[in-house]
């Protein structure tokens, strides 16, 4: 959970904060994925979410967050101007705060049908890229960095979401 402001010039400072760091994540991605000026392409939108520590689901990115940033005339594209409000807004409430470690331990033990606490890399690199919102390049390579085991080829689930939570106390936003 990101931390509440203690007073009026604080919640100020944070706001200017997150204005110049969405801005900026805004500005790569579009740069990146070779967007007009001040747009993303749709896709891009979790990715940055995700990035700014906020998770929504595949059916709250298609059927809320999209058509509530898309423009009267629908694109291909987001544009900052629309974005950056609607993304102050969600940092300001948590509103698609990361699931706690119960949840994500449970969601690794469906797939962990021997109850051994590890899962091929393989299995979650192909499912990470082929269901709901597939997973850029990058961040597989940085899941990939972060979680496996490279001497087996596998991920230790209850590290991996032990050290995943470490760092979501620590995130940036």
């Amino acid at each position: 959970m990101l931390p509440t402001p203690a007073n009026n010039m604080e919640r100020i400072k944070q706001q200017e904060y997150y204005k110049f760091y969405i801005r900026k994540l805004f500005e790569y991605v579009g740069q990146e994925s070779k967007s007009p000026k001040d747009t993303v392409k749709k896709e891009e939108i979790s990715y940055i979410m995700r990035f700014l520590n906020q998770f929504p689901s595949e059916a709250q990115v298609i059927d809320y967050i999209i058509p509530k940033l898309e423009d009267d005339e629908p694109s291909d594209f987001i544009k900052l101007s629309k974005f950056e409000p609607f993304m102050l807004e969600v940092l300001a409430k948590n509103e698609f705060e990361p699931s706690p470690a119960e949840h994500l331990l449970a969601a690794f033990r469906v797939l962990d049908t021997e109850g051994n606490g590890k899962i091929p890399f393989d299995l979650l690199k192909n499912l990470l890229c082929t269901e709901g919102i597939p997973f850029r390049e990058q961040e597989i390579l940085g899941f990939e960095s972060y979680a496996l085991d490279k001497s087996q080829k596998l991920v230790f689930y209850e590290d991996y979401v032990a050290k995943l939570m470490e760092e979501n106390d620590q995130h940036i936003c």
